[in-house]
């Protein structure tokens, strides 16, 4: 699901599935294009940490990072913060 966009061209989209949970950031502009990825595969210690079930993990990661511009970064800091490893991708 999309939970971010804005005119210069970035997008942030979060898809949570049993298996993984994972972001997708992109910046695209006319000079340029650039992405990054995390992913988790640890959907279980990420619920822990949050302090809800995989059913309500959904509504937990929306209300802390949708519609925020560093939606990308605030979920790699939870992340680290909770010592979830995760995958990490730029270019």
């Amino acid at each position: 699901m999309q939970i971010y966009s804005d005119h210069f061209g970035r997008v942030i989209w979060l898809t949570i599935s049993p298996a993984e949970v994972r972001m997708d950031l992109q910046d695209l502009g006319s000079d340029f294009e650039y992405e990054r990825c995390a992913t988790v595969s640890e959907v279980g210690k990420l619920c822990e940490s949050l302090n809800v079930t995989y059913e309500e993990l959904p509504a937990a990661l929306l209300l802390r990072l949708e519609n925020q511009m560093t939606a990308f970064d605030l979920f790699t800091e939870l992340l680290d913060d909770h010592h979830i490893q995760f995958e990490y991708f730029s270019g």
